[in-house]
């Protein structure tokens, strides 16, 4: 089985291989499954940032008169704009999935030992977290 996934920038392409790892272990128990291996991985990142221009300036002033003269200052101040992120991280696991008696069952990764104790909540609910 292929398994495919895109996580948010702040994830990172190792965030994105825990998910696609997790998921691998979700699809794994959710087909009658005990343990699988990754039999091939692939995996981009098409995160960029750009910086927006400012969006709104605000300038205020002062001035004294004396005699013939004027004297004054004025301040600028510009906000808003700034970064911003998008794109994602993307991890790609071709899975082999097996059942006890299997050949290469043993050198296999466990599935409910990959998602941890609350692994029955994460093959009903599925995983779409990095964290």
């Amino acid at each position: 089985m292929m398994i495919s996934t895109s996580a948010a920038p702040a994830c990172g392409m190792s965030g994105a291989q825990k998910v696609a790892a997790q998921m691998a272990a979700v699809e794994t128990l959710r087909r009658g499954f005990d343990r699988f291996t990754i039999s091939g991985m692939g995996g981009q990142s098409n995160v960029q940032v750009i910086n927006r221009a400012p969006t709104y300036a605000y300038t205020s002033g002062s001035a004294t008169g004396f005699g013939n003269s004027v004297y004054g200052s004025a301040t600028t101040t510009y906000g808003g704009g700034g970064p911003i992120v998008f794109g994602s991280n993307d991890a790609n696991l071709l899975v082999v999935m097996y059942r006890k008696g299997d050949a290469g069952f043993s050198a296999a990764v466990d599935a409910r030992s990959t998602l941890g104790a609350d692994w029955e909540k994460k093959v009903k609910e599925g995983v779409n977290t990095c964290g």
